[in-house]
C-alpha cells in the first residue's frame, strides 16, 4: 500500500487516489486564504512505520527507561516501609491511575510517564505537596524531568506557596466547581450572590458541596478557599483553561479591561526559546502585581499565558522542552 501525502492551504483538497492508497493532508492552515498549490507523492508505509519506530525507540528508550527505573525504586522503597499498603491503594491515594502504577512496576515498560502523573506520584510519597520544596528533593531523571516541565511556575520562593492537593484534583473535574473556587481563591474572596449570578442556581448548587467539603470557608460575610495558592494536574488544568477561555467577553473590549491577542508562525528553536523567555518574564511580572497589595480590589480579573506548537510535536526536533 501506499500513501499519499498533499500540501495544501485549503481544508479539502481534490486529489484522485488509486486503489490502495491513502491521501493524509499535511497542511491546512496558512498564513493567507490563498489555497497552497497542491502537490502528492508516493510514500511506503512500511517505511514510514519503520522510521518511526527506530524514532521513537532512540528518543524515549533511555531517558523513560532511567526514569521508570527510578520511580520503580522509589515506589518499591515506599512500599516496603508500608507493607499494609497495595499498589492500588497507593495508586488511589497519588492520583495517579492504577494502570499506569501497574505499567511503571514492570520491567519491561518503556513508555516515560506524564510529567503530571510523575509530579503526583513524587509529591505523595515524598510527602510534600509545594512544587518548589519537591524540586529541591529530588535528584536524577526524576529531578531532570520535573525541573524541565515545572520549574517554570516557581517564581519566588518567600511569596508563592503553591500546592497540589489530589482531592482539588478530583473536585475540578467539573469546570463550574473550579471556577467558583478560583474566585474563592482571590484575596477578596467572592460572595452568594457573585456566584449565583455567574452560575445560575447550578452554581449555588457547587458551591454548597464545597462548603459542605471544607474547601470553601465563610468569614465576614465573604466566602474565601482553603488554600488561596493552589496547582493541579497539568493535563486538568488544560481542560480547565477551556473554562477560561469561554470567560472571555469580546463585547467588553471597549471597557478597557480585557485583551486577546492570537498569534502563529513557522519557528525554529532558538526564536521559541526567545518566545517562552518574554512569555515568563511577562507571567512573573503578572504574578508580582497581582500579589502587590495595593493594587488588589474586588474585580475578579483572569490571565491566561499559552502557547505550544500547532499539532504534533515535530518528530526531528530534539527533545530538550524548548518546543513547550
Amino acid at each position: 500500500m501506499q500513501i499519499k501525502i498533499a500540501k495544501t492551504g485549503a481544508l479539502v483538497a481534490p486529489v484522485f487516489l488509486k486503489r490502495g492508497e491513502i491521501f493524509i493532508p499535511m497542511k491546512a492552515l496558512t498564513n493567507s486564504f490563498s489555497p497552497v498549490d497542491v502537490f502528492c507523492s508516493p510514500v511506503n508505509v512500511s517505511l514510514l512505520k519503520l522510521l518511526d519506530m527506530n524514532e521513537s525507540l532512540t528518543e524515549h528508550s533511555q531517558n523513560s527507561s532511567t526514569l521508570n527505573l527510578q520511580l520503580r525504586e522509589m515506589t518499591a522503597e515506599y512500599l516496603q516501609k508500608h507493607p499494609t499498603l497495595t499498589l492500588n491503594a497507593l495508586a488511589q491515594r497519588s492520583g495517579v491511575p492504577a494502570t499506569t502504577m501497574r505499567r511503571l512496576m514492570q520491567e519491561e515498560q518503556r513508555s516515560e510517564l506524564a510529567p503530571h502523573s510523575v509530579l503526583a506520584l513524587v509529591s505523595y510519597l515524598l510527602k510534600e505537596k509545594k512544587i518548589s520544596k519537591i524540586l529541591k528533593m529530588v535528584q536524577g531523571p526524576v529531578a531532570d524531568l520535573l525541573n524541565k516541565c515545572f520549574d517554570q511556575f516557581i517564581f519566588d520562593e518567600k511569596s508563592s506557596d503553591h500546592e497540589m492537593h489530589n482531592d482539588l484534583n478530583t473536585i475540578f473535574q467539573d469546570k463550574i466547581s473550579y471556577l467558583i473556587y478560583k474566585l474563592a481563591a482571590n484575596k477578596c474572596g467572592t460572595s452568594i450572590e457573585e456566584v449565583k449570578d455567574a452560575f445560575g442556581l447550578m452554581g449555588l448548587k457547587k458551591l454548597n458541596d464545597l462548603i459542605e467539603k471544607n474547601w470553601i470557608l465563610a468569614e465576614d460575610a465573604r466566602l474565601h478557599a482553603r488554600q488561596k495558592n493552589f496547582s493541579v494536574d497539568l493535563a486538568l488544568a488544560h481542560e480547565l483553561s477551556h473554562a477560561l477561555i469561554d470567560l472571555y467577553k469580546p463585547c467588553d473590549v471597549k471597557h478597557g479591561q480585557n485583551l486577546f491577542y492570537s498569534l502563529s508562525e513557522g519557528m525554529n528553536e532558538e526564536g521559541i526559546k526567545k518566545i517562552k523567555e518574554i512569555e515568563k518574564d511577562a507571567v512573573k511580572k503578572i504574578f508580582d502585581l497581582m500579589n502587590n497589595k495595593s493594587l488588589q480590589g474586588t474585580i475578579p480579573y483572569f490571565a491566561l499565558v499559552v502557547s505550544d506548537v500547532m499539532g504534533p510535536t515535530p518528530p526531528n526536533e530534539n527533545q530538550t522542552g524548548v518546543l513547550q
